[in-house]
């Protein structure tokens, strides 16, 4: 179980091609199953301006970080996916009393992860910078 590399789809570790996007997966069990196991998920703060009804979600596991946020039409949520392997840098613009998250990655989109507490902040930028070097 896991997520596709190149979109971010959840798959459950039958598949041999990712049924939302094609991308091919052979190898990645292999990889997935040699690292520990571990998921942690961060929701953006009421309090500091987040969304009352689908706060905005980053969640950390051993495949990278996975974003979701409510999207524009207010119908469904938007996901993007990073692995840890294509994070270049993470850095933290902290407020007064809320930080943004912002993980750069090398060449696609990156995220820019609003209204979570400073502290999150800084678990979420040392899982991640833990986990790249490993």
């Amino acid at each position: 179980m896991g997520f596709c590399a190149s979109c971010g789809y959840n798959l459950t570790g039958n598949e041999n091609f990712c049924p939302s996007c094609g991308q091919k997966l052979s190898g990645i069990g292999a990889n997935s199953r040699s690292k520990k196991s571990f998921s942690y998920t961060f929701s953006s703060k009421i309090i500091l301006g987040g969304s009352i009804l689908t706060p905005d979600k980053l969640i950390i596991d051993q495949d990278g970080v996975t974003y979701l946020k409510r999207n524009k039409y207010l119908i469904g949520v938007d996901r993007s996916f990073l692995s840890f392997s294509d994070i270049s840098y993470v850095k933290i613009d902290r407020r007064l009393i809320n930080s943004t998250v912002i993980i750069s990655s090398k060449g696609s989109k990156g995220i820019r992860a609003t209204n979570f507490s400073i502290s999150d902040a800084k678990k979420i930028e040392s899982l991640i910078k833990n986990n790249r070097n490993v």
